[in-house]
């Protein structure tokens, strides 16, 4: 019998704890959005309006490359923040960060690249940006799109 209790006491499996997972409330995701605003689109909105003219960034049609360059920078810069840190200028300041929704570990960049892309999205469908406020998980529509979620940084 004692045997019989020390196989299966061997074969017992760990049990692995799971990490604690906060999500980003929505205020903090929307002040860290207005925080990026200010801290990393105004200055390029500025370089391409010093390099193109002001009215290029008041009219797009009088020289459409302004905005193409304004928009790759703005994709690059973003992604780029999101793949090595995880978190821009507005995330870090409330303690935020991008993760993958499954793992809870670092984001690709493919998939950083499409949560880029699905804030157009949100944006234009408007109630991408409130769905946080409904979700349990508290992501928004470009999350979803992008599997990827923002939580408070451990």
């Amino acid at each position: 019998m004692s045997k019989k209790w020390r196989e299966a006491k061997k074969r017992r499996v760990k049990k692995v704890e799971k990490p604690k997972v906060v999500y980003a409330t929505f205020l903090s995701r929307l002040f860290a959005m207005v925080m990026d605003t200010f801290m990393i689109v105004m200055p390029i909105t500025f370089l391409i309006g010093i390099f193109f003219g002001y009215e290029a960034i008041k009219d797009p049609n009088l020289n459409p490359t302004a905005g193409y360059i304004q928009m790759g920078l703005l994709l690059v810069i973003t992604v780029l923040f999101w793949l090595y840190s995880g978190q821009t200028p507005g995330k870090r300041a409330f303690g935020l960060h991008v993760v993958d929704a499954k793992s809870f570990e670092k984001a690709n960049a493919f998939q950083l690249t499409i949560r880029y892309f699905g804030y157009f999205i949100s944006t234009v469908s408007l109630i991408g940006f409130f769905l946080p406020l409904f979700r349990k998980d508290r992501r928004a529509l470009h999350d979803i799109i992008s599997r990827t979620a923002v939580l408070y940084k451990q």
